[in-house]
């Protein structure tokens, strides 16, 4: 889901100039969806789990991390020429502080941090670094720059989920989650803009195509979030269904881009149920395993 818009700056007013310039912006990134892919795994944890003083340093060192996104798309000039022109002196200011608040939180957060958690955060930084080079090259919006761009923002989660006390299990399924409702949302929104833009038979079999293998894989992700109860502790998994169903039928009525606005409302709303159910899921396990530890024999 991408919406971006131009809005006025917050690191101060410029100084006044006798040529006309572009509208500044926050230097902050304009992708609405991204936020959405960052935030819902970090809350998830974070309420599911026991957060510690580990964990909210380096979710801090990761949110800066998130943001230099913008200021170095500025400088690259992937934001415009001009943009790049008149804007980089603050772009590059923007960075610094990022830099030195992802430093300053992660260095005392890693330390702190277990140490199964001080080898993943390594997944999430290597991914990063794989979607700033697809954006310098201005592929960030194709469908593998959103694919790495998932995977980089939903595996936060893995070295979070450790340093707040959930067990590898618990932190990869909430990673897990979220990349494939991350990547069924952004795939209908794809769609969508792709059957609205078809103006060939060609392009509009290849819409089809995409249509019926994207509503095959929510039909996989339903059936496996219906069997998971079935599976010792599997029941996390059947908190994707809300966006599985959503995408399903977002699939099936087939809107025009003008919906855009009402889809991405209902993709937030079916994540929100996906983080009730994710949040409520890692609570019944933690207290499984404290009843389970007090018992005097073995459940399973």
């Amino acid at each position: 889901m991408e919406h971006t818009d131009a809005i006025q700056d917050s690191f101060g007013p410029s100084m006044p100039s006798a040529e006309p310039r572009s509208r500044e912006r926050q230097m902050i990134p304009r992708e609405h969806g991204a936020y959405a892919e960052l935030l819902f795994p970090m809350v998830a944890v974070f309420l599911g789990g026991s957060p510690t003083t580990s964990s909210w340093l380096l979710a801090i060192a990761g949110l800066a991390c998130f943001i230099m996104n913008e200021p170095l798309l500025v400088l690259f000039g992937q934001r415009g020429a001009r943009t790049q022109r008149e804007q980089s002196g603050r772009a590059r200011r923007a960075l610094t502080l990022l830099m030195l608040v992802a430093i300053a939180a992660g260095i005392p957060g890693l330390w702190l941090a277990p140490q199964l958690a001080q080898y993943l955060v390594v997944l999430p930084l290597l991914l990063g670094v794989g979607v700033m080079m697809m954006a310098i090259q201005g592929l960030e919006r194709s469908g593998m720059g959103e694919t790495m761009a998932a995977a980089a923002l939903s595996s936060v989660a893995l070295p979070l989920g450790l340093a707040s006390g959930l067990s590898m299990l618990a932190s990869s399924a909430v990673a897990g989650i979220w990349l494939v409702t991350s990547l069924l949302g952004t795939s209908v929104v794809r769609l969508t803009v792709a059957r609205t833009r078809a103006k060939t038979d060609e392009e509009l079999r290849r819409v089809r195509a995409a249509r019926v293998l994207l509503i095959l894989v929510c039909l996989a992700v339903i059936g496996v979030g219906a069997a998971a109860p079935l599976a010792p502790r599997g029941w996390i998994l059947t908190a994707a269904l809300p966006v599985a169903v959503v995408v399903a039928a977002i699939a099936v009525a087939r809107p025009t881009a003008r919906s855009l606005r009402t889809i991405g409302w209902g993709l937030v709303l079916a994540n929100v149920c996906t983080l009730v159910a994710v949040v409520a899921a890692l609570k019944l396990i933690q207290d499984f395993q404290a009843v389970k530890s007090t018992l005097p024999f073995p459940m399973f």
